[in-house]
């Protein structure tokens, strides 16, 4: 079999060759940040490839399509494989003009475009908060004089939360009107709206093979947001006990998202759903692994790598049998940046259960606040026998490393530069 990878993540966490096989020819057109920075090991890892381009301006560059049509002329590709959030669209528009398997246009654009998405959910009576297309500011009046403040606003075909924001009253719409594209003009902006609903977030992971549900299981950010990332503050999620009563609403509750939405057989699922006083509300599913070290949490719970499931069940191959829950219960924690000057940050975690602990800045950096649900300055692992003992892990590990980073905050952030830390506190009973 012959098969094009469309790639943006590191080669070293994505070894296709490995997981592939060697009795078929890869070929790989890859962003140019993925291969590692080591000369010496870049070139082992675009070794393991029968032919590679790589790509300084991938994201958006019709030289990814042209290179594809380029190299199937050569190679007359059997599957195009793409994990990226952001290759969906693009690998289903390859496929359909070169009549290959797997994920249509069509299918890629109802799990990426969110009103398109939604349309399909609510047809199928799947429970959604009240929604609307924003093609101009008028629209998005017209909404909040019919549902009311807050409201969240999105892009359609966003990720990770970039562009996501609540409005929480006039005020805030008009300033948020003056600085959006699109919105006076008559190309219409691709934004929705949706009404603000208090919840827990729980998102919702796995892996269907031909039709088959191999894994699906339930996590929970408990009072932590992806927007509350975006102001700074921690993300944490931890899997949900084998017997919460939640579990099974939570799964029979995907399920008919996937019923409603053109899956294909084949598919690593992220879904995201609102926990209300009022019952469960979906949110959104997506067709890809999900980010912010959520693939190692899952490969810590049950002992194995979902995408590289995924590429071996693409390539025919004979999968484990999956276990019907978690080994061990697993979590993460994400830390955000804030705009100001690192000073120190530890570099060493020793807390009990906390595992993977990973700093991505150096004292003397200047932060940024988040883009991204997934931006972090550091970040780390949990383990534990329950979802309880995993989120006191993480309480530890929050306080801890809160209380031994020093930010020098800037004074654009509207507030004077300070320097805050704290006295790190005994560690807590448990």
């Amino acid at each position: 079999m012959n098969y094009l990878i469309l790639n943006r993540r590191p080669l070293a966490t994505r070894p296709y060759r490995e997981w592939i096989g060697d009795d078929h020819t890869i070929v790989l057109i890859t962003d140019a940040g993925a291969p590692s920075g080591d000369e010496t090991v870049r070139s082992g890892q675009l070794a393991t490839f029968d032919d590679t381009i790589t790509l300084a301006n991938y994201h958006d560059s019709v030289l990814v399509e042209h290179a594809a049509l380029r190299l199937h002329a050569e190679h007359h590709f059997d599957e195009i494989i793409a994990m990226s959030e952001f290759d969906l669209l693009r690998a289903g528009r390859l496929r359909d003009l070169l009549g290959l398997p797997g994920q249509s246009h069509a299918s890629a654009a109802a799990f990426r475009d969110k009103l398109l998405m939604k349309d399909l959910l609510r047809a199928a009576g799947v429970p959604l908060a009240s929604y609307a297309a924003v093609p101009d500011v008028t629209s998005l009046l017209r909404f909040t004089e019919e549902h009311g403040f807050p409201v969240v606003v999105k892009p359609r075909r966003g990720g990770g939360s970039m562009g996501v924001e609540v409005l929480r009253d006039d005020t805030g719409l008009w300033e948020y009107a003056g600085r959006a594209e699109g919105l006076g003009g008559d190309d219409e902006s691709p934004l929705l709206v949706e009404t603000y609903v208090e919840h827990e977030l729980l998102h919702i992971d796995g892996l269907v093979v031909d039709g088959d549900v191999k894994l699906l299981w339930p996590s929970s950010q408990g009072t932590s947001t992806c927007l509350g990332m975006l102001e700074g503050h921690m993300l944490h999620s931890a899997m949900l006990d084998g017997n919460d009563p939640l579990l099974d609403p939570l799964r029979k509750l995907t399920l008919a998202a996937l019923e409603a939405l053109p899956t294909p057989a084949t598919a690593i699922v992220h879904a995201e759903v609102f926990g209300t006083r009022d019952g469960l509300v979906f949110n959104e599913i997506a067709c890809r692994m999900a980010g912010g070290r959520i693939e190692e949490q899952l490969e810590l719970g049950y002992g194995t790598n979902l995408p590289e499931l995924y590429v071996r069940a693409l390539t025919g191959a004979h999968l484990p049998d999956m276990p019907e829950q978690p080994k061990t219960i697993a979590g993460l924690a994400l830390f955000p940046p804030r705009a100001g000057k690192l000073l120190a940050i530890p570099t060493e975690c020793h807390i009990p259960g906390v595992t993977g602990f990973t700093v991505n800045a150096e004292p003397g950096t200047r932060l940024q606040h988040a883009h991204a649900s997934v931006d972090n300055y550091a970040s780390a692992l949990a383990v534990g026998t329950s979802r309880d003992e995993v989120e006191q892990v993480i309480a530890e590990l929050k306080t801890w490393v809160e209380s031994e980073t020093v930010i020098e905050l800037d004074a654009a952030t509207g507030t004077d530069p300070v320097i805050a830390r704290a006295t790190a506190p005994e560690r807590p009973q448990r």
